[in-house]
């Protein structure tokens, strides 16, 4: 009985633990900063649209805490934030690092939303 509660156990906390976000220690600027990284290394971003780049990342993860700390977690307002970050995002890529991005999108979705194993 007791080996058995202990394995049940030992399995409940290990699920826990898979199930936290690896990113959920880190503020919101070493979030923003970890993901212009990214996105400068794969869209070969200039310093000028890093910073631009940065400052939207920066803005939209912070609205993101905000949604998931919120009560009712809307999904449709995460969406439209999601969009609005797309759209201002837009705005400052060439038209070759716009299709770069929306490849990188389609990669991530396809892999189950890019939650797995971070560096």
């Amino acid at each position: 009985m007791r080996k058995g509660l202990m394995a049940m156990l030992l399995a409940f906390v290990s699920m826990t633990a898979f199930a936290q976000r690896q990113d959920s220690g880190r503020t919101p600027e070493q979030r923003a900063e970890n993901q212009t990284k990214t996105m400068t290394e794969n869209l070969q971003l200039t310093e000028d649209q890093q910073k631009q780049v940065y400052t939207l990342n920066l803005d939209r993860v912070k609205k993101m805490e905000e949604l998931r700390a919120s009560q009712n977690q809307d999904r449709s307002a995460m969406r439209a934030s999601m969009e609005t970050f797309n759209a201002e995002l837009a705005k400052v890529l060439t038209a070759e690092q716009q299709e770069k991005y929306k490849t990188m999108l389609a990669e991530r979705r396809g892999n189950g939303g890019g939650r797995g194993p971070r560096n």
